[in-house]
This record gives structure tokens, C-alpha cells and sequence, in this order.
């Protein structure tokens, strides 16, 4: 006889068991947002909070019925939930009928010199990353990744800040020290390259979530084209709990690849 498990939809058999494995601690502001947890697993509840969508919503999912779920609902899911590439391939293609695109690759990630993606790459002490003018990450290091495992999947800085809803989860006071500051920066950007068809993309994307439209349009954003150094920022960290942490950001250019920017991120006492 076959068991009732089997009888399941595959979609719900892979999204079932990733919530039962998820480790909540490498979720950064699960605590905060729910409480502390001394077993692995998370709700439907919690993980349609976490995407951004209704428990309904997601419940849909979950259960396989046919929808119109959003690439990025979707690919909400798969990082909340950390599925594999067999698991996100499977429920892309049931999903969507199709296999997932690749995420976008930036023109100078070919031009990024070695010495350069070394430097990055391989730095020890401090959290880095290198961006293009378009906020595509070309490369970071094992710190940078403590602090957002979403730069594996490839994600656009401005998107993923701006529009994800496990971005505002961890970042604290979302709005004014992190969301106003980058869609100033963005805007500067929007005019210096107004004939990118890829930075074009980036500021639709971001221009489609509500909020972030507000912001955009605020008449009253400051003028800045890069993170203030001296004013620190707070968050929730991957496997700290509900303890906030502040950290400082560092910009740098490359004289090689001017368009560029080098990001260290630093601890800072919170103020």
C-alpha cells in the first residue's frame, strides 16, 4: 500500500519537508519577528509572512494549485526556505512550466580583474562586495555571505534591499536608514546612465513595490550618491537571534573600473 505522503502532490512534498528542516536561526530576524525557537521547522504562517504574501496565498502553493505566482514570490520562497537546486528547479517548472531563468549577469563581471576578485574574494577580516553602477554584485567574500546569504542567488543589492519582504525583516528601521538613503542613491544613478537598458530594469523592479514607489517619488529625498560612512546602520544577523547588531558601510573605486563600487561592511557600536 502506498502511503498517504505519496499520495501528495510533488510540490507539496518539497515544500513541506523544507519547512520542517528550516533551521529558523539562519533566518536573520526570525526571532525578533516571532519568537525564539528550540526546534527546526516553520509554519505556513510564518513563511507566507516572511515571503510577503497571505497564509492563503501561500497555502495555494504549497498545496499545488495553479496560479499566477510572481517570479519573485517564488524565488522569496526558495531562499526562505533554502531549497537546493533539484527542489527550486521542480518547483519553478511545476509552478511555471518552465525552467527558471538564470539571474542576470553583469557586462563587467568579465572585466573585473583577477587581482581584484582575489582581493574580494579571499579577504579574511572584514565583510566585502564588489557592485556595478547598476547595484549587480560581481563578487564578494565568506563574510559577506554571513551577513546576506542572499548575494549566492545572484540578487541585484537595490532589488533584494528594496523590495524583499525578508529585507525588511532583518534591516531595521527599514524606511529612513536604509530604503530613503538607497533610492537617493538611485535616483542619481537613473540620470548619470538613463540609456542602461539593465539599470532600467533594476529601478522597474523596484518602482513596482508600493512602498518603495512612495519613496521613489518623495520630493524630499536627500542628495547622495553613496552610504554615509559615519552614520551606522542596524540588523538582525543569521544564527544571532533577536540581538541587533550595527554595522558601518565603506564605498571605494576601483581607478581600473570606475563605475564600480567596493563595499566593506564593519561592526559599529549602535548609538
Amino acid at each position: 500500500m502506498r502511503s498517504d505522503a505519496a499520495e501528495l502532490p510533488i510540490i507539496t512534498r518539497i515544500l513541506r519537508q523544507a519547512r520542517a528542516r528550516c533551521d529558523t536561526s539562519d533566518i536573520p530576524g526570525f526571532t525578533a519577528a516571532f519568537g525564539e525557537r528550540s526546534s527546526p521547522g516553520i509554519t505556513q504562517e510564518e513563511t507566507a509572512r516572511l515571503t510577503g504574501v497571505s497564509r492563503r496565498w501561500y497555502n495555494q502553493l504549497e498545496a499545488g494549485r495553479s496560479a499566477n505566482y510572481s517570479d519573485s514570490f517564488l524565488q522569496a520562497v526558495r531562499r526562505v526556505l533554502d531549497l537546493n537546486d533539484d527542489e527550486w528547479h521542480i518547483v519553478y517548472r511545476v509552478t511555471r512550466g518552465r525552467a527558471p531563468a538564470d539571474a542576470p549577469v553583469s557586462l563587467l563581471t568579465a572585466l573585473l580583474p583577477e587581482p581584484i576578485r582575489d582581493l574580494v574574494e579571499h579577504s579574511p577580516t572584514w565583510a566585502l562586495y564588489i557592485s556595478d553602477h547598476r547595484w549587480d554584485v560581481l563578487a564578494s567574500n565568506a563574510k559577506a555571505l554571513e551577513i546576506f546569504p542572499w548575494m549566492m542567488y545572484g540578487i541585484n543589492v537595490m532589488e533584494w534591499a528594496l523590495t524583499w519582504p525578508e529585507a525588511r525583516t532583518q534591516l531595521l528601521e527599514w524606511r529612513d536608514e536604509w530604503a530613503l538613503p538607497m533610492i537617493a542613491q538611485l535616483r542619481v544613478h537613473a540620470e548619470q546612465y538613463c540609456t542602461d537598458e539593465r539599470l532600467q530594469e533594476v529601478i522597474e523592479t523596484v518602482r513596482r513595490d508600493s512602498e518603495a514607489r512612495k519613496l521613489w517619488d518623495d520630493s524630499f529625498l536627500p542628495s547622495m550618491t553613496h552610504p554615509a560612512s559615519l552614520r551606522p546602520r542596524r540588523l538582525y544577523l543569521p544564527r544571532r537571534g533577536g540581538k541587533e547588531f550595527a554595522v558601518r558601510f565603506l564605498a571605494f573605486t576601483p581607478l581600473e573600473l570606475p563605475s564600480c563600487r567596493l563595499m566593506a561592511i564593519t561592526p559599529a557600536q549602535c548609538a
